[in-house]
């Protein structure tokens, strides 16, 4: 069985530079780490770049299980993420699901849960 990975992006806001948003990266990758494996992604460099790829500030990458309050335990902490850091959005995705995360309400992260939960069960099969 291969691994599931979900993207997990945050959106940045006018007054972030490198610095700040490589201190919010680390504070989204600490409370995923609750969940297992995460990594930060790498830039997508063309063949003809000479330089080394950089690393893409505010995604991360995590590995997800087919356990069945992974869902919920994702959706809940980037809920908890974008309560301590106002202003933000996060996008996930799972294959070729993607969706946004702004402030939701209970029904919404209800339906969210299991709009994840169905992606990460559809792409271990």
């Amino acid at each position: 069985m291969s691994e599931v990975v979900v993207e997990v992006r945050f959106t940045s806001l006018p007054e972030d530079d490198d610095f700040s948003l490589d201190l919010v990266t680390d504070e989204l990758a600490e409370d995923l780490r609750d969940l297992g494996e995460v990594r930060r992604l790498d830039a997508v460099v063309s063949p003809d770049s000479k330089g080394v790829g950089e690393v893409v500030l505010g995604t991360l990458a995590v590995v997800a299980t087919a356990d069945p309050g992974y869902a919920q335990a994702l959706v809940d902490l980037v809920v908890g993420f974008l309560g301590r850091n106002r202003g933000r959005r996060a996008h996930l995705k799972v294959g070729d699901i993607e969706l946004t995360i702004d402030q939701p309400t209970k029904a919404q992260a209800s339906e969210m849960i299991d709009i994840v939960r169905n992606a990460i069960e559809r792409t271990y099969c």
